[in-house]
């Protein structure tokens, strides 16, 4: 075998959506025409191991919903579902962090073929997750190159990989994890270079997001509830 089917996957995109952004909503979006998946379920973080959210889940919750709906912008596939399973676990054991392999195991048991989404500099931070490096036999791995160094930073990492022996390359482009049955798959993608980290800050110093970065009915959310210190304007 030289890789999934990928339109018999679902892919997992998860986060802290803190706020969710108009790359994330691209990111998605990309997904079906590469490496075109199946369907995806978008999962807001509970508590990250790595970083704290700024607001409370339940906006952040609704702030996801809205972000992955409708838009006067444009449409969605419809193949787009958003799980609350973390906030969930999360409300039943508060003190325990929200670790990607908790949320693997628990949808393997409900989906047979399964990705999780990450970017190209998140996979170079792999290796710092929780139960790693058994995470990536759970299963397969899609790995967006984002402009303008999203490919070097892939590249580098699964070399760095390939050499230690965690991972092979197969005949296509994608590569193999040793001891299972699952690939890691990089794509490109047209997102725009946003971070929930930039808009916050851009928030806090101006009163607005930077233009362009949240689709209208997020920011109208955001100002409603006057997260993040935004301010109305006239």
């Amino acid at each position: 075998m030289t890789g999934p089917v990928w339109s018999e996957v679902t892919a997992v995109f998860g986060g802290r959506m803190d706020p969710p952004h108009r790359g994330h909503r691209e990111a998605v979006r990309g997904l079906f025409q590469n490496p075109g998946i199946r369907n995806v379920l978008v999962i807001p973080s509970a508590s990250p191991p790595h970083k704290a959210a700024q607001v409370a889940a339940e906006h952040r919750a609704q702030m996801t919903r809205i972000n992955f709906g409708p838009s006067q912008l444009d449409r969605l596939p419809n193949e787009i579902q958003v799980d609350l399973l973390e906030l969930t676990r999360s409300q039943r054991t508060p003190l325990r962090p929200s670790y990607s392999f908790d949320t693997l195991q628990e949808l393997g048991t409900r989906y047979p073929r399964l990705a999780f989404v990450l970017g190209a500099d998140q996979f170079q931070e792999l290796p710092t997750w929780h139960r790693f490096p058994e995470i990536l036999s759970l299963c397969h791995w899609i790995v967006l190159q984002r402009k303008p160094n999203g490919s070097e930073l892939a590249q580098k990492t699964l070399q760095l990989w390939s050499a230690s022996g965690l991972i092979e390359k197969t005949q296509s482009s994608a590569w193999s994890i040793r001891g299972s049955r699952f690939f890691i798959q990089t794509v490109t993608t047209d997102a725009p270079d946003l971070s929930s980290t930039q808009i916050r800050k851009e928030i806090a110093k101006t009163g607005s997001p930077p233009p362009s970065s949240v689709i209208p009915e997020v920011e109208g959310y955001l100002k409603l509830h006057q997260l993040y210190g935004i301010r109305w304007t006239t």
